[in-house]
């Protein structure tokens, strides 16, 4: 048994039901309590690392400042003053270090316990927990829109970072796994590019939900999956989101399980899927022998030290 984990950053419990999507509504689906620290709205690495260690952000670490990490001390000690800049400004910041120094940010990443350190747990691309990378490269993706990007090379993008996403967490239920995470950001940065194009939102809502399919397909006797979203987006054409700024994050977070119940917070998260996953047993597979690795060849062709 595996609990399989979607974290699908901006899926919208609205729009969910705006585009009447049935993929991402399975056995028990709502609105998931979500929150705000360091911006007015929720922050994707403050929230994710919540998600998956149950503490707030004050005990977590991934906050303020402490979401972005450098290797070079000065831009390190800036990125903790500019900590509670809004994110637009923050990135834009980013932005101009990054091309005077060469240097970049990585995501920061928490030193405390999380549900994918359990035993059998795996994880790819979790804000605050995880290589950030993706996540980064999703984020550059937003800012090449903003510079003109053309949609087709966005979508063609946006989509094959996705696939290769959903393609891990289908994989991982082939293995003895106890708990799967994997982070999916393409509704975010879909909603940030086209919150003012219906068409164009229930596109790739419409896609995400097909890949939902996949991998609702692939669960295994015994398998659970949870989805989940840390916020919403506020939309143009979304009746409810008059009055505000479209493009910026709503606390319309969602949740979905295969299970009868799911999370009501996102404090609450990483009880559930541990509580699932606790009858879990990991076995060693038909490799768990070892490997007889020749490691003179290795070392001779520079693969190893």
């Amino acid at each position: 048994m595996t609990v399989l984990v979607l974290a699908l950053d901006a899926l919208d419990a609205g729009l969910v039901e705006h585009f009447d999507l049935d993929a991402v509504r399975l056995e028990s689906s709502g609105d998931l309590e979500t929150f705000a620290r360091t911006q007015d709205v929720p922050y994707t690495p403050e929230v994710w690392a919540t998600v998956a260690t149950g503490l707030p952000p004050a005990e977590h670490g991934v906050t303020g400042g402490g979401t972005s990490e450098w290797d070079n001390p000065v831009l390190e000690g800036l990125s903790r003053v500019s900590g509670r800049l809004d994110e637009s400004t923050r990135g834009t910041l980013g932005k101009f270090v990054r091309s005077k120094t060469g240097e970049r940010e990585r995501i920061g990443r928490t030193d405390a316990e999380s549900m994918f350190d359990a035993e059998g747990a795996v994880v790819h691309n979790w804000p605050g927990v995880a290589d950030g990378r993706p996540l980064q490269r999703a984020w550059d993706l937003m800012n090449a829109v903003a510079e003109g990007l053309p949609r087709s090379a966005f979508e063609r993008e946006l989509f094959g970072q996705c696939a290769q996403q959903f393609a891990w967490a289908k994989e991982m239920l082939r293995h003895p796994v106890s708990i799967a995470g994997v982070h999916v950001h393409a509704l975010d940065a879909a909603g940030h590019a086209y919150a003012d194009d219906e068409a164009a939102l229930r596109r790739v809502y419409a896609r995400v939900g097909e890949f939902v399919d996949e991998v609702v397909d692939a669960l295994g006797a015994g398998d659970d999956l949870l989805l989940l979203s840390d916020h919403g987006m506020h939309a143009e054409f979304y009746p409810p989101d008059a009055g505000e700024n479209p493009a910026t994050h709503s606390f319309r977070a969602y949740a979905s399980s295969t299970a009868g119940t799911r999370p009501a917070s996102v404090y609450d998260v990483r009880e559930w899927v541990e509580t699932r996953a606790s009858g879990t047993r990991v076995e060693g597979g038909a490799g768990e022998e070892g490997i007889d690795v020749p490691t003179d060849h290795l070392r001779e062709l520079g693969y190893l030290d």
